[in-house]
């Protein structure tokens, strides 16, 4: 708890970076809230271990297993297992790539955010709404019999509070925003009106190193990181326009890393992701499309203060779905005939 509040004080105190993710005419007002609902309900996408059902209960579970850390470390195996497990084991690579640099991406993403809208502290807005993110998430987590207070304790206590220290260092962050060109390809998040459940929400991030480009740049090998881990590569057929291609596996059991080969196809215009299509993906869908605002703004019969998104997908089952949100924190939608969803989840 200690650490925590030493990082809260640094964030605090830390002077404000130039402003390199947040875009005023691409992100909603209503950011924190989709990036919580998103960042809570992450782990969804894997229906076989994780289950949004009982989620207050669950917040409770998690709290219970990390307020006293050095207990609870105790009790489930001690400090060596603790270390052999988040930090030596195949743990560590979501742990590092979404909880540390993903993390820090978002961090500084909220903090630009808060700051352009003028809040007094906005690194302490931005500390409070990932941190509300990441303890949903674990939350979620406590699902699984297979997931310890280890889990918890080295995520909120050591790899997101890493991440805060880390995005308040403009040099670090302008390199993996720039020389490895990360960025933020997070899902559109929809709350189903029948079966009273989020579905399509995640946080997923793209690396393209500069180091690596092809062609001048026409050509860029591509790393995506989430629930769904893929690499391919991205093609600009024209200056301001590109096309993705990524494969890879979307996990079912993250501890034996056996999962689903999933497919990827992204567009892109002016470096903003517009449209994805996953096949054979994450959340048990055989097929899923997502086309984002930019898409819709080139429409003359959509009013040009709309900002538009929409979902479509078919599960296994077979499940349909589809959702869409105008000016929305979170889009509202239908999943018929779902194996996952149920009534009254909270």
């Amino acid at each position: 708890m200690k650490s925590l509040l030493f990082t809260l004080f640094f964030v605090l105190s830390s002077t404000n970076a130039e402003t390199i993710i947040y875009n005023e005419h691409r992100d909603s007002d209503w950011l924190p809230l989709t990036y919580v609902v998103n960042g809570t309900f992450d782990v969804i996408q894997n229906p076989y271990w994780f289950s949004q059902r009982h989620y207050w209960q669950k917040m409770e579970e998690v709290w219970r297993r990390v307020k006293d850390p050095h207990k609870n470390i105790k009790r489930d195996g001690g400090y060596k297992k603790l270390i052999e497990d988040e930090v030596f084991s195949s743990r560590v690579l979501p742990n590092i790539g979404l909880h540390f640099l993903g993390g820090a991406y978002d961090t500084l993403w909220l903090s630009e955010y808060f700051e352009a809208k003028g809040f007094a502290y906005p690194r302490l807005g931005a500390f409070i709404v990932t941190y509300m993110a990441h303890f949903g998430n674990e939350a979620l987590e406590t699902t699984s019999s297979e997931i310890s207070s280890h889990d918890h304790i080295a995520d909120l206590y050591f790899y997101d509070v890493a991440a805060f220290v880390l995005a308040s260092y403009p040099r670090a962050m302008t390199y993996l925003t720039e020389d490895m060109g990360m960025k933020a390809w997070h899902f559109n998040p929809m709350y189903d009106i029948d079966g009273e459940d989020f579905f399509n929400t995640g946080l997923n991030y793209v690396f393209r190193p500069k180091f690596a480009y092809l062609n001048e740049g026409k050509v860029k090998p591509l790393f995506y990181l989430g629930m769904q881990t893929l690499g391919g590569a991205t093609y600009h057929y024209r200056e301001d326009r590109g096309v993705s291609l990524a494969m890879g596996i979307s996990l079912t059991d993250p501890l034996k890393q056996k999962g689903r080969f999933v497919t990827g196809l992204f567009y892109e215009e002016n470096g903003e992701l517009e449209a994805s299509l996953f096949l054979n993906g994450s959340e048990d869908y055989r097929w899923r499309l997502n086309l984002y605002q930019g898409i819709f703004k080139k429409m003359d019969f959509i009013p040009k203060d709309w900002r538009v998104s929409l979902m479509l997908g078919q599960g296994k089952g077979p499940t349909y779905a589809a959702g869409i949100n105008i000016n929305l924190p979170i889009g509202l939608g239908f999943i018929k005939n779902s194996p996952f969803t149920s009534h009254s989840q909270f």
